[in-house]
């Protein structure tokens, strides 16, 4: 029987980026790593989850009330999120802001661990007050309705040269965004907890006076 995403996801939070980097690497599987553009909005916070991927668009500016009917689409979204999801935001060239903390509240209380926003922030302060981490490209103060609207949800997008499922497995913290495809999660998984298990007796070795030479003969890792 697999592991169950909620059991995935809760297991790859206990582990480090770049564990889970190399035991892609040992293990042969898909490495994939989006731009380092990309910043967090903390630098201290992990996020992991399942993507739920959204493409926008720049529009005509048109009044208001149209741009209010044009955003209905993407604001019902955040109805449809679910607990260990990640927000994934593919936005273009559009020069408006793409997510900010009102949407973030709402994003957080369906269970929204993060976001990966291709696109501009706005409302900074009030991200860093609910604590919901983003990756993002830029800032923008800019209000999006009449400037912007949702093409698709749940497509396949693409960031950088990576293309990105719905239900992928997005692993952030401050050293980069990996993209681990579903079908490869659990096996990196196990691998990346051995690897993590491995590291820890180098790191005791290391600790105690041995080279990361003969730590790396020892034990197979540094």
């Amino acid at each position: 029987m697999g592991i169950d995403r909620s059991e995935l996801c809760a297991r790859f939070r206990m582990l480090y980026l770049p564990a889970v980097a190399d035991a892609i690497y040992r293990e042969g599987g898909t490495e994939q790593v989006l731009p380092t553009t990309l910043r967090p909005l903390f630098a201290d916070q992990r996020v992991v989850g399942t993507a739920f991927t959204v493409v926008g668009t720049e529009i005509e500016q048109c009044s208001w009330e149209e741009g209010v009917r044009r955003i209905d689409s993407y604001l019902r979204v955040f109805d449809k999120l679910q607990p260990d999801d990640v927000l994934v935001s593919v936005n273009g060239s559009s020069p408006v802001g793409h997510f900010g903390e009102l949407t973030g509240n709402s994003a957080q209380v369906h269970g929204c661990t993060g976001v990966i926003l291709d696109g501009n922030l706005r409302d900074v302060e009030g991200l860093r007050e609910i604590g919901l981490q983003v990756f993002y490209r830029d800032l923008s103060p800019l209000n999006a309705i009449g400037r912007w609207e949702m093409v698709e949800s749940q497509v396949p997008v693409t960031i950088g040269d990576v293309e990105i499922h719905p239900g992928d497995v997005i692993f952030g913290e401050f050293d980069g965004v990996l993209v681990i495809p579903r079908d490869e999660a659990e096996a990196v998984l196990l691998a990346a907890e051995a690897v993590v298990t491995g590291e820890q007796r180098v790191r005791i070795d290391l600790r105690g006076g041995m080279s990361p030479a003969d730590g790396l003969a020892k034990h197979g890792y540094i």
